[in-house]
């Protein structure tokens, strides 16, 4: 089967090592996606445990096309029955890059009509079209290169089913644990949160450090359960199996000067059974790190949702504190105001582009030493 999972721009690598620990065979980095083959156990296995994939989409189809018409007649090719019952929900997701078609929109209803139109003509009854359906038939056009797919996951697997309450810039569960593992962070020394808000950072990690499934708090149906080729005993055991191997560990904390959105991060471990995890009211700027030194890794504000006065004497500040009191430590900073990470004042060890949401992001690590070699 050939599968196509989509993540963040920058996570491709992550995605594929994580694949490839999950059995997919023929792995192929892609845009903001990774290409690769597998089972109906690889698919399940990606879907509950992938904690950097989006979404796996399964394809059962591919052609040239050169107008409508023939689009719609690829459409047909598909006997749409072998892979779901007319009483299911449909929603179609159409992505276009062609100079051949300027409508996405009528395009997107024409495939639908293909579907719904084969399924009138065998049974005389039609799927219903739904904004939260069973099933989502994807289709992807690159000039004339045509691909039909189907969604096995769903809803975004980034909706982890933990966090029902967010500050006013959270970061997506699968970036933050895209960038947890873009730090190599062996789950053997602390890992630290300095301005968590909501906690999703550290709630990532520690779920991580303790072998939870991804997909281990999703109340909502997978469209994988939809299919005629549903297996539910293998399933439920890709499930067990995955659960099995959940441990406790308790090295990852988070801090915040808002007491508010602490509040909001307490909650959101106690629904994914953290409840012990260590949470601290503290300004990062007045830290004093006590311990084993381990790893730091924050969002700080980008002045885009979160207003900051002086955004260059604020990073500024960071700079400072990173030099004077987290010497021994490795520090991971992901930010999209560009200038103000140059006023850190360190030289980074690593740099990467990512991106939160709409905006361009650099992910910085910085290796703070005793004395000068960390300038």
């Amino acid at each position: 089967m050939k599968l196509l999972v989509k993540t963040f721009h920058g996570l491709e690598q992550v995605l594929a090592d994580e694949l490839a620990d999950l059995g997919a065979t023929e792995i192929k980095t892609k845009r903001r996606a990774v290409a690769c083959e597998g089972d109906l156990e690889t698919i399940y296995r990606i879907n509950y445990n992938s904690r950097c994939a989006l979404g796996v989409l399964w394809q059962v189809g591919k052609g040239k096309i050169r107008d409508e018409k023939s689009l719609y007649d690829l459409m047909q090719t598909i006997t749409w029955h072998e892979y779901f019952k007319v009483d299911r929900t449909i929603r179609m997701d159409l992505v276009c890059f062609s100079d051949l078609f300027n409508n996405t929109l009528y395009l997107s209803q024409l495939c639908k009509d293909a579907v719904v139109d084969q399924f009138r003509d065998r049974f005389g009854r039609r799927p219903n079209v739904s904004k939260t359906p069973n099933v989502r038939i994807n289709v992807f056009i690159s000039g004339r290169d045509c691909i039909i797919s189907l969604d096995t996951s769903g809803a975004a697997l980034f909706r982890r089913g933990y966090r029902y309450h967010t500050g006013e810039a959270p970061i997506n569960e699968v970036l933050a644990a895209g960038l947890i593992k873009l730090t190599d962070w062996n789950h053997d020394k602390p890992l630290v949160d300095p301005m968590c808000g909501s906690g999703t950072i550290p709630l990532e990690a520690a779920q991580m450090a303790n072998r939870v499934p991804a997909q281990y708090f999703r109340e909502e149906d997978f469209s994988l359960e939809h299919y005629e080729n549903f297996d539910f005993k293998l399933w439920k055991d890709v499930k067990a199996q995955a659960d099995e191997q959940i441990r406790e560990q308790n090295i990852v904390s988070g801090m915040d000067l808002d007491n508010s959105v602490l509040r909001l991060a307490r909650k959101n471990a106690i629904a994914a059974d953290l409840a012990d995890m260590k949470w601290k009211k503290m300004d990062f700027l007045k830290w004093k790190p006590e311990g084993e030194p381990g790893i730091l890794l924050f969002n700080p504000p980008y002045d885009e949702r979160l207003e900051i006065d002086d955004v260059q004497d604020y990073y500024s500040k960071i700079g400072d504190q990173l030099k004077q009191s987290c010497q021994g430590w490795e520090a991971w900073i992901i930010t999209g105001h560009l200038e103000g990470s140059k006023a850190i004042g360190l030289r980074p060890a690593e740099k990467m582009t990512m991106f939160n949401g709409p905006l361009e992001c650099r992910f910085l690590k910085f290796e703070l030493y005793e004395g000068s070699k960390g300038n």
